[in-house]
């Protein structure tokens, strides 16, 4: 993938541009206070949630090649990481994660070429689960400070000053590394267990053709599947 990378051209699409009526001076003199700060990218910041980008996070911490370089930026970037939140959509997406890695216990009593086969398929299907329980939680934990979740949550609860409390968590936020050190290193690891994991089961999933039990090779009679009457 890094190769790959290595001279991929930036921005080949169509824009769309979006004209205005009103210049760029007047909207951030009606804005008022909420467009008050220095801005980072465009200076329509003020109306941007600033969600990670592909584009002005992701690449510069990997040392990807990134562009344009240029502030103010000559359009919004169209790469957002979607924001799920703590929502329904996030409690969906875990059950359903989980769901998938829970579905190769199915196979946890299933007939396997040998015993080392049988046991190397347990490991790897309670390693996917436990991963993926890893990366949720830990994801979590970060995108709610990578958004400033738990922040404001917490000036709400304990701070009469709410709307300052918040914007100062706010600046705080914007300051922060995008993928903490921590995370890294706690993650990697997560991250090749996995992947070896997931490997074996679907190299597995070929190689236990080689030793079918009996029954895998019995015509079946549709008839007895129909009622009789």
């Amino acid at each position: 993938m890094y190769t790959q990378w290595a001279n991929k051209p930036l921005d080949v699409e169509s824009p769309t541009v979006i004209t205005s009526s009103r210049s760029i001076a007047e909207i951030l003199i009606e804005a008022g206070p909420a467009a008050s700060q220095p801005f980072k990218q465009t200076p329509l910041d003020f109306i941007d949630n600033q969600s990670p980008s592909w584009l002005t996070e992701v690449q510069p911490h990997l040392r990807f090649r990134a562009g344009p370089t240029m502030r103010p930026l000559p359009r919004l970037t169209n790469d957002r990481f979607p924001v799920i939140g703590a929502g329904p959509d996030a409690v969906f997406l875990f059950l359903f994660t989980m769901a998938f890695c829970g579905l190769h216990f199915v196979a946890w009593d299933f007939s396997f070429p040998s015993h080392l086969e049988r046991d190397l398929w347990r490991a790897a299907s309670i390693a996917i689960s436990a991963c993926a329980f890893i990366f949720w939680v830990c994801e979590t934990y970060q995108d709610g400070h990578r958004l400033g979740r738990w922040e404001r949550w917490y000036a709400k609860l304990f701070h009469g000053d709410r709307n300052g409390r918040i914007n100062t968590m706010e600046r705080i936020r914007r300051n922060r590394r995008f993928i903490p050190v921590w995370e890294v290193i706690l993650m990697t690891p997560v991250t090749v267990v996995y992947t070896v994991a997931r490997t074996y089961i679907v190299v597995e999933v070929f190689l236990s053709q080689r030793s079918l039990p009996v029954g895998a090779f019995d015509t079946v009679q549709w008839s007895e599947f129909v009622p009789h009457f």
